[in-house]
């Protein structure tokens, strides 16, 4: 069995897990990077060695910026998790189940391409190449890879749709150069975080109707590599050099080969606005002008100019058999079949009365036009009514009456694509409806979840069979809305305590009940006790408190660093933690912390000092001990400072009530600058929708060897401005 990585491990096992949506979507060996293959030769010692490695993995990452949810799920499941994996028998029994769930896991990626590869080997005795595309299309549904389709696909024979003319040469970029600029405009924006830079005219400040002004192209393209040679050495320089090579390559010489990269541009835009044209159609059956004003904007964003951007845009609607509402004399004209009357969804000389169709799909006559139109039109009016499941059935019907009709295999593959998205977003909000309602978040789960679930998919079941249906989940949540309101309007005006206590009453009817939670903000949380900490013989530290006064608090138990910043531990409800993760040598402070409702108290101490953190790092020249900026000042609508000694990324916190209490400030934004994209732009640019004035504070950051990011949990005096803009 390899070595356990933790890097290795969050990057491979946990942003699967959290893609593949959560704990249920596992299973024990993967989530202890256990190999299954190695379940029979494994040792008793070596498994529960790795559970113990995962397991301490696991505590150091509950506060986790990304994984944080799913960690806290894992960590809480650990024991039932991890039981079958420590006994030889039961470990074998456990491999046998789940190589057949993964097996039953695999299949069901493969369902649809199966089903759809079957059906054309019965009617053409092979899958005729035409097909071809849109066998890939469906097996993307199923989140399979081009290469896992071709796979699949060389197993059958492929039918020449027979010999076509030869197409005269043209200039063309070929997929690996396509794929190798996209990374690169990618890793651009990553690492220089701010406008978008989707293409390499917009690298040069350029638009896409600039394409073909070459002598404009060169000059921008050598003042951005004069720009270049000026940065240190690092990823940024080494980016940019590789894009400005396709620059010179692509855009300086100009001609056909700028025209075969605008094709590049405008097929790329085309396919990110597909999804999001047969989403906008779905309702209305066609583009009204507010959703075709919004995907303008949003394919000039992705690289296009507006003239272009607005062709794709009816090329797109054209392909699902609809128009733009406002433009209908700019669609395509239907081929046979007479002139479509899109405001009803019929189609003129072809049996169609021209009146709008029933809500209801019983009265939904299939008789008229084309054998499938009357069941698309049905499988519309079920999506509009929430009736998803209902609708995938009208779409069953109108694949079986599709035939060879090119166009309706596009518009019925649009719709079965928008119910295969409402159900997998029906799943995820029945996840978050049990959840929230677990966790009384009544007002969430009502305004997030079950109101999705009602007006969009109100004939989907819940998941788990032994669970409760929709209808009582409302009513549970409404009805504890409603007698939190009632307990609320009762909490009395008198001492702090008893009017902290009504409120926690409340709020343990309704943990997120507006009016309480802004009623809790205004009272004060008591700190915890005296703090001690102490070294067990195998090398963890029991940290131990006094009980807050404030009663139902979370406690969050925090070590002090050697470098001065302070690191969560872990939360309890509780009044003691151990700490696993301690370096041996003398005990380290620690500092405990009572919160409720989002309110915290005081940080009290091991060491004794237990003086407010937040007003000690305000008046501190140097947070968490680390270099600090000097000389905060404002100039040409940017802001400007001594970039800190040693250190290569800050923390900007913009606040316009009131100046930020820290870092962490909740009532805050912020974003992270590093001294490359402060370089590039002269200064830091102030996002524009933030209000102005507003007050702004630099925190220092540092990276550890493992590469995690320290935000110093305060600000320097030389480190505060009130910006005007």
């Amino acid at each position: 069995m390899h070595a356990f990585d933790p890097n290795d491990y969050r990057k491979r096992v946990l942003a699967a897990v959290e893609r593949r949506g959560g704990v249920e979507e596992s299973d024990a060996f993967e989530l202890y990077d256990i190999p299954l293959e190695e379940a029979a030769r494994l040792g008793d010692a070596e498994v529960a060695a790795r559970v113990a490695e995962v397991w301490a993995f696991w505590q150091k990452q509950r506060d986790h910026p990304k994984y944080r949810v799913l960690v806290g799920l894992l960590v809480d499941a650990h024991r039932e998790l991890s039981e079958p994996l420590l006994q030889t028998g039961s470990r074998l029994i456990e491999a046998d189940r789940v190589r057949q769930l993964r097996s039953r896991r695999e299949a069901e990626r493969y369902e649809m391409l199966d089903v759809a590869i079957e059906r054309l080997v019965q009617r053409h005795g092979g899958i005729p190449a035409a097909k071809i595309p849109g066998l890939e299309d469906i097996g993307r549904m199923g989140g399979l890879s081009l290469a896992e389709i071709a796979a699949h696909i060389r197993r059958h024979r492929i039918i020449d749709d027979g010999p076509t003319a030869t197409p005269p040469p043209t200039v063309e970029l070929s997929p690996e150069r396509r794929q190798q600029i996209r990374k690169l405009l990618a890793e651009y924006e990553r690492l220089l975080p701010g406008d978008p830079v989707p293409t390499l005219l917009s690298l040069l400040g350029l638009d896409y109707s600039a394409a073909h002004r070459t002598s404009e192209i060169r000059l921008r393209a050598e003042a951005l590599r004069a720009r270049t040679r000026e940065l240190p050495p690092g990823r940024v320089r080494v980016v940019l050099d590789e894009l400005l090579v396709h620059v010179r390559d692509i855009l300086e010489p100009g001609g056909d080969i700028v025209d075969a990269y605008l094709l590049v541009i405008v097929e790329t835009v085309t396919d990110d606005l597909r999804p999001k044209v047969r989403a906008a159609v779905l309702v209305e059956d066609l583009l009204v002008a507010a959703d075709f004003d919004y995907l303008v904007r949003e394919a000039i964003r992705a690289g296009l100019d507006h003239p272009t951007a607005e062709r794709v845009l009816i090329t797109l609607t054209d392909e699902l058999g609809t128009v733009v509402e406002g433009r209908e004399h700019l669609a395509a004209q239907p081929k046979s079949g007479g002139a479509r009357d899109y405001s009803t969804g019929s189609s003129a000389g072809q049996g169609g009365a021209g009146a709008p169709a029933p809500e209801r799909w019983q009265e939904i006559p299939y008789s008229g036009g084309r054998p499938w139109e009357a069941a698309l039109r049905a499988a519309r009016a079920a999506l509009r009514g929430g009736r998803v499941n209902e609708a995938s059935v009208f779409v069953a019907d109108a694949r079986r009456n599709i035939g060879d009709d090119s166009v309706g295999a596009t518009s019925v593959r649009a719709v079965a694509e928008e119910i295969e998205r409402v159900l997998a977003e029906a799943v995820v909000h029945w996840r978050g409806a049990v959840s929230c309602c677990a966790g009384k978040r009544f007002v969430e789960a009502l305004a997030e979840h079950l109101d999705f679930l009602d007006r969009r998919a109100n004939d989907v079941p819940n998941p788990d069979a032994r669970g409760d249906s929709r209808e009582l989940l409302i009513g549970r949540a409404r009805a504890a809305v409603i007698e939190a309101g009632r307990m609320f309007e009762e909490v009395p005006g008198g001492p702090p305590q008893a009017r902290l206590r009504a409120v926690l009453d409340v709020l343990g009817v309704c943990a997120d009940h507006p009016e309480a939670l802004a009623a809790l903000a205004e009272l004060q949380v008591g700190a915890p006790g005296q703090v001690t900490a102490r070294r067990q013989p195998d090398g963890t530290v029991v940290i131990a408190w006094t009980a807050s006064v404030t009663e139902q608090v979370e406690y969050r138990v925090k070590r002090l660093q050697g470098d001065g910043a302070w690191r969560v531990v872990g939360r309890t409800r509780g009044t003691e933690l151990e700490d696993g993760g301690a370096a041996p040598g003398p005990v380290p402070v620690y500092g405990v912390v009572a919160a409720v409702g989002g309110q915290t108290s005081e940080m009290t101490r091991s060491d004794g000092n237990s003086a407010n953190e937040a007003a000690a790092e305000d008046m501190d020249p140097q947070p968490s001990g680390m270099p600090t900026v000097r000389g905060l000042t404002a100039q040409r609508g940017l802001l400007v400072f001594e970039w800190p000694t040693g250190l290569t990324e800050v923390m900007v916190v913009a606040r316009p009530d009131a100046p930020p209490v820290d870092p962490e400030d909740p009532h805050a934004r912020r974003w992270k600058v590093t001294n490359m994209r402060y370089e590039i732009d002269g200064g830091v640019r102030i996002p524009p929708e933030i209000p102005r004035p507003c007050h702004v504070a630099v925190a220092s950051c540092r990276r550890d060897p493992s590469g995690m990011l320290t935000v110093a949990t305060g600000f320097a005096p030389t480190a505060r401005i009130r910006w005007v803009g």
